[in-house]
């Protein structure tokens, strides 16, 4: 989310806070997912089995508040995202850029959910290092691909033109 970071700091000083600050959540989460089980890292993706009983007890027992905190803090963050948005003078709920945005929000929020399904149901049968490592990457796949198709194309449109 760094290019996407830059772009933020055309926005209104509140509205630039906001966002600051949940990209920050967001890229506090992405790393703790990241680092949360030691065999899930890409260079090393271990078998659990490496690992003592206690440490694949934890891993596996925090996938679930990962999994579902970042359903939250999505939410919470395309919600504040919309109202910006919908703050902007030319911008309605009937706008077409602001109608496929929220869409995109609400495809991802979908797509959370799904894979959030898929990796509970699948933690018993499946290698927990490899949930953590195929979850981390789908999500930071998903946030990069938004903020490149919508985010910062709309950040830029708040940008004062010269004239």
């Amino acid at each position: 989310m760094l290019v996407h970071n830059k772009a933020i700091n055309q926005l209104a000083p509140a509205d630039y806070a906001i966002i600051e600050q949940e990209h920050k959540l967001l890229e506090k989460y992405l790393s703790d997912i990241r680092d949360a089980c030691d065999c899930s890292h890409e260079d090393s993706l271990l078998d659990c089995q490496a690992c003592d009983r206690e440490k694949q007890t934890s891993c596996q027992g925090r996938l679930p508040s990962f999994l579902f905190h970042i359903i939250d803090l999505a939410g919470k963050h395309f919600d504040h995202e919309e109202t910006i948005m919908l703050g902007r003078p030319h911008v309605t709920e009937t706008y077409e850029y602001f109608r496929v945005h929220r869409q995109a929000h609400i495809d991802i929020m979908q797509k959370l959910q799904a894979l959030s399904d898929e990796y509970l149901s699948a933690r018993s049968k499946r290698n927990v290092a490899e949930i953590y490592h195929h979850f981390y990457k789908e999500i930071s796949g998903m946030f990069e691909e938004h903020d490149h198709l919508f985010d910062d194309p709309f950040i830029e449109s708040t940008k004062v033109k010269a004239t």
